[in-house]
């Protein structure tokens, strides 16, 4: 470690933490895992009072940044008094120590000593009032008399303020009258009521500018005093000190101590911890009494630096069975797997010096089976080999982790299971009977897990990576079914025989099991195609043959369209439509019936403007125009797209095609009987025309994906033109005041 390397790597945690102060970080979720790319759980062999240190995106690991200053010992607080206090209930106590005011607490502790003839009203029916002449009682008011004075200085937001670099300002505070009292209670008889007063006089002299008296208290800290949360409080402030005068190596030591013994400070001790130079460093490690303090420098050096590699390394050296060497185990086997890619057959080539050093050191050590919990190298040993591809090597570590594999660590087994699984389908060349066969019980078990089974397992990555996995074998050997069952691709429902072959397979019965796990995987079930294939039939006005297929669709038929399909409106507007009362709602069946009904009047010569003007409109809102895009979406096609763009490009021109709605209001045209049918109609064509522009124009070209707002030709639009010989109309009056294409053309 030099110098250089120090002062370069402070710049990042620095920055990072001030941030952490400011802005909370994004959450897991719409982003995916905080982890990012994961099937290694370091919860199956780190202990859990590291999990903040985690590897993670955020700051720190399912946390974010710190933001339990004011009551992180809120709990271990309330209960140390309730136990000192002997028959004493944990909630009346918590109150006393968190809510109550100063004021309640003078005027109750004068009730207690008989000055006062009522205690404050907000205790009034507490049980503890019986007890007011319990000495251990008055002891406790009065050292909370003294306590919540502290809280003008300590409590601003962030309570422990050595926790940070940045402390907003506080209010001036003479602290003279508040020491002198906590200086007389650090002198008391009890133990418990002496720590607790020296640590009121150790924070008072911390927060009100007392840096160096800070440091001269604490060596003078009564060896009386046991060694708990209390004291490595104490300690954390007077590093907070130190730091402030510069003497960086004993701070970074007491932080180091605070870090390993008080697992409430832990994270705040890690931000605190300031490594400068190489001289600082070494002089702290020269402070350590023995290789397991050296060995929690070391660590929190490598969390800090993110240089996990050269930590474990020292403590390596150090003790091979220290514990400390798990944790930076678990980061840099995380930030290996990055390179893992659920999406792709080959794995993302990052080829640093640093990646292969970890493989080394972690492959050695795996060897030497000399560490505290030789499984989990060894487990780590294979899960890099199969990361680098080295199959054969991958499945020799994990049969020796599975022997020394502990019986009850269910996350271990459910993790080195997994992870075999992985390795079996990445060295098989071939997916045929033989490795189906084989696995199968493993994919059964991995399809049926479910995020509360086992909480920090690890496996959606593994599962997304199988799937891609099998479906590019089954691809390869021209097996198009299964590949469609663990991978859908829209590309493939383009193919009539490939519907009809995996509607075939879906259907089929007396399946293999392993046919029926790839059907269960399938995304698409059958009446997924049966209402893709309804719509297709739809949109090429073939409507008896779509509603016999719609009706094999199950629970799509009876979906509901959002807005009546058969209203025609001047301008498009679906929102209106949807909104608007509707005396029938159609489904997706009862709509495909309702047309058939009309084509059957227009054929028998029944009402044929009529029928034929709402018929131009069903076809017109079932399109991606209209009001009606629910008929068509579905698992196949998709759904929500709110421009053609966001359609898949093999279903656009179908969805947008005017072919079906000009047909029938031209039909309407031929036979209106008016100039204010023959007006509707016009404006009803020219919709369809403007529309079909933007389909040839706009929608045809990828590259325009962000010029959907271009100017229509409008001289395109013949119909516009038909639609002015209508000028005397009622409806082109009320069109050209609705319509900004008309308005935009006449002007």
């Amino acid at each position: 470690m030099t110098k250089q390397s120090l002062v370069k790597f402070w710049i990042a945690p620095a920055s990072a933490c001030l941030l952490a102060l400011g802005v909370a970080l994004a959450c897991a979720g719409d982003w995916g895992e905080e982890y990012g790319t994961s099937n290694f759980a370091p919860e199956a062999f780190v202990d859990s009072s590291f999990s903040p240190f985690f590897l993670s995106n955020q700051f720190y690991y399912k946390i974010g940044h710190e933001e339990s200053q004011d009551q992180r010992f809120n709990n271990s607080n309330a209960a140390a008094w309730t136990a000192w206090l002997g028959d004493a209930a944990k909630p009346e106590v918590g109150f006393l120590l968190e809510k109550a005011s100063a004021g309640s607490i003078d005027s109750t502790l004068l009730f207690a000593e008989g000055k006062l003839s009522t205690p404050s009203p907000a205790f009034i029916g507490a049980s503890w009032l019986q007890k007011k002449s319990d000495k251990k009682w008055q002891a406790f008011l009065g050292y909370l008399q003294l306590a919540k004075k502290a809280e003008l200085f300590a409590l601003n937001n962030i309570e422990y303020s050595w926790d940070y670099d940045n402390k907003k300002p506080k209010a001036t505070f003479d602290a003279t009258l508040f020491n002198q009292q906590a200086q007389k209670g650090a002198a008391s008889g009890d133990v418990f009521l002496r720590q607790r007063y020296w640590f009121q006089w150790i924070r008072s002299l911390f927060f009100n500018g007392e840096a160096a008296e800070v440091v001269q208290r604490f060596k003078n800290y009564p060896a009386a005093f046991p060694k708990n949360e209390m004291y490595y409080r104490c300690m954390a402030y007077t590093a907070g000190a130190l730091r402030q005068l510069k003497n960086y190596t004993q701070a970074n030591y007491y932080y180091s101590l605070v870090y390993a013994n008080c697992n409430a400070l832990k994270t705040a001790a890690h931000y605190s911890f300031h490594p400068q130079e190489e001289k600082d460093w070494n002089a702290t490690l020269a402070l350590c009494t023995n290789a397991n303090e050296k060995a929690t420098l070391w660590q929190m050096l490598g969390i800090f630096y993110a240089d996990e590699q050269r930590s474990m390394r020292e403590i390596y050296q150090l003790d091979p069975k220290s514990d400390k060497i798990d944790l930076l185990l678990a980061r840099a086997i995380n930030k290996y797997e990055q390179k893992f890619s659920s999406s792709s057959e080959l794995y993302v080539p990052i080829d640093s010096a640093k990646l292969r050093g970890t493989y080394a050191f972690v492959t050695n050590v795996a060897a030497s089976g000399n560490t505290l919990h030789p499984w989990i190298w060894q487990m780590a040993a294979g899960y890099l080999n199969f990361l680098d591809k080295k199959y054969a090597l991958a499945s020799s570590w994990y049969e020796k982790a599975r022997k020394s594999l502990p019986e009850a660590n269910a996350l271990a087994k459910a993790q080195l299971r997994l992870l075999q699984l992985i390795n079996f389908i990445g060295r098989t060349n071939l997916a045929d009977t033989k490795l189906e066969n084989t696995i199968l019980p493993d994919l059964q078990w991995l399809g049926s897990r479910s995020p509360s089974d086992l909480p920090d397992f690890r496996y959606a990555d593994a599962l997304a990576w199988v799937k891609n996995t099998l479906a590019r074998k089954y691809q390869k050997q021209k097996e198009l079914v299964k590949s469609e069952c663990f991978v859908s691709k829209t590309s493939f429902y383009a193919s009539r025989k490939n519907c009809e072959l995996m509607k075939a397979f879906l259907l089929k019965p007396g399946k293999t099991p392993f046919e029926q796990l790839c059907a269960d995987w399938s995304a698409i079930k059958a009446e997924n195609i049966f209402e893709y294939q309804a719509v297709q039939l739809a949109f090429a006005d073939s409507i008896a043959p779509a509603i016999n297929l719609m009706q094999q669709a199950a629970s799509a038929a009876t979906v509901q369209l959002a807005g009546n399909p058969f209203n025609g409106r001047i301008n498009d507007c679906h929102d209106c439509d949807h909104a608007a009362p509707q005396k029938i709602k159609y489904s997706k069946l009862s709509f495909l019936q309702k047309l058939a009904e009309m084509e059957d009047k227009v054929k028998a010569g029944q009402e044929i403007y009529t029928n034929a003007l709402l018929l131009g409109n069903g076809f017109y809102n079932m399109s991606h125009y209209g009001n009606a895009r629910y008929f068509y979406e579905g698992k196949i096609i998709g759904e929500s797209m709110s421009s053609p763009f966001y359609l898949d490009s093999i279903f656009r021109p179908m969805l947008t095609d005017m072919r079906l709605a000009t047909k029938y209001y031209s039909l309407a045209l031929q036979n209106a009987s008016s100039d204010e049918q023959r007006a509707k109609c016009q404006l009803l064509l020219a919709k369809c025309q403007r529309n079909q522009w933007y389909n040839d124009y706009i929608y045809s070209n990828e590259k325009k994906k962000y010029d959907e707002g271009e100017m229509i030709n409008l001289r395109a639009l013949t119909r516009f033109a038909e639609l002015r010989k209508y000028s005397n109309t009622q409806y082109y009056r009320e069109a050209i005041k609705e319509c900004g294409y008309l308005a935009m053309y006449v002007r």
